[in-house]
């Protein structure tokens, strides 16, 4: 299952969001993670850049989560940091309405502060 998401991952920067990444819990039990990163370095802005690939965003992160329960035949519980339980499923490679839309925010804010400047995001000193 790693080896099947780092090949999903390849091919974009994931300056955006970090990449699909697993581990397992005591109970042996899949985890997955990411979450999106709103100011990346200006050192990874350079050398993805230089990379000449396309950005992975939260959006990209969500159609891996899809690939691979489609493809494995895993259902995922997603969640996040403030939530109680989950916030809504991928089933059969299918995401929940709630899901998308959650991400969907995600990426469209991390695409509207990346648009800022330093003195904009950070205000002034």
């Amino acid at each position: 299952m790693q080896r099947a998401a780092l090949d999903a991952c390849r091919g974009r920067t994931w300056l955006s969001c970090e990449p699909v990444f697993f581990s397992r819990d005591e109970d042996g039990h899949l985890l997955g993670g990411s979450k999106p990163n709103f100011r990346p370095h200006p050192d990874d802005v350079a050398s993805a850049a230089s990379a000449g690939l396309p950005d992975g965003s939260a959006r990209d992160m969500l159609d891996v989560l899809c690939r691979l329960s489609r493809e494995y035949g895993i259902d995922w519980e997603i969640s996040h940091d403030d939530s109680d339980g989950p916030v809504g499923f991928i089933r059969a490679g299918e995401c929940d309405g709630d899901v998308a839309g959650r991400i969907e925010t995600l990426a469209e804010l991390a695409e509207a502060l990346g648009e800022l400047t330093d003195e904009e995001f950070f205000g002034p000193e």
